[in-house]
């Protein structure tokens, strides 16, 4: 039984040191797309991206959770828009739409609109809210699916400060 417990234990060491030195999985890259601003100038994802990270939100109008996680959304860009950038990107049908709320509410987040099933096939949009982080290497760091709480946008956007 010693032996066999000392060779069990010998091939975990072995196993555990292999995969030490394997290399990372390599982190999955952002598709970039062309944004049509709203409240600022067009731009393109990797372009935002390349200056600093980026914080990329998909939300609607009509969706509950994204208009309540947008007061959260503009108090993080006033306080980390110097270390992020960040694109709010309307995914409503109009972006007459997307245009009236953000001037009804003073909204000064980067609000943008783009081809709609470009972007919701390359980023998996299947739901909404759904936020997206991106390094300045184009790779995603991290995602969220679903409205946050200033406290939780906080926790997630320290993952790319």
């Amino acid at each position: 039984m010693k032996k066999f417990t000392m060779l069990l234990v010998t091939v975990l060491a072995i196993g555990f040191a292999i995969m030490a030195n394997l290399p990372a999985a390599s982190a999955k890259a952002a598709p970039d797309e062309a944004l049509v601003g709203l409240n600022t100038s067009d731009a393109t994802i990797y372009g935002l991206a390349s200056e600093k990270p980026l914080f990329l939100n998909f939300w609607a109008t009509w969706c509950p959770p994204c208009v309540g996680e947008m007061p959260a959304i503009e108090a993080m860009y006033k306080k980390y828009g110097d270390r992020l950038n960040f694109a709010a990107v309307s995914v409503d049908d109009a972006a007459a739409d997307a245009k009236a709320f953000i001037a009804q509410r003073g909204m000064t987040v980067p609000v943008y609109t783009g081809d709609q099933n470009k972007l919701g096939n390359d980023y998996q949009i299947d739901a909404i809210p759904r936020s997206i982080l991106i390094g300045t290497d184009g790779t995603i760091i991290a995602e969220h699916l679903g409205g946050m709480t200033e406290a939780e946008l906080e926790q997630f956007l320290s993952k790319a400060l």
